[in-house]
């Protein structure tokens, strides 16, 4: 717990330094610009029948979750636990899948201050 805790401040302090910073100076022309730094969230594209990570993901958790759920129950029971956990590893799998098709980059945007 105390690992935790020191961690998350340590994690709060950085993101509080990225978020306050900001940077004004003078431009070659004369013009006053201030920066920010940007965080920006960019999502992969890898054809035009949706993201790869998602449909994997859809497919392995749907395939995991329909095993899973054909542990249990006995007669139409098993059939339909079998469906209920293929449905909902899917439904996990593409959340998961989609978390694998995005990549955050970092930019500085300028603003004339005057």
């Amino acid at each position: 717990m105390k690992y935790r805790t020191v961690s998350i401040v340590a994690a709060a302090l950085l993101l509080g330094q990225a978020a306050a910073y900001a940077d004004t100076f003078t431009s070659a022309n004369g013009e006053q610009m201030e920066c920010h730094k940007v965080r920006v969230v960019h999502h992969k594209q890898w054809g035009t029948g949706g993201t790869a990570g998602t449909l994997i993901g859809g497919a392995i958790g749907g395939a995991i979750g329909g095993l899973a759920g054909n542990q249990f129950g006995r007669g139409s029971g098993k059939s339909a636990m079998t469906a209920a956990g293929a449905v909902g590893g899917a439904v996990v799998g593409h959340e998961v899948g989609k978390k694998s098709d995005t990549y955050v980059t970092y930019q500085d945007r300028c603003t004339r201050v005057n």
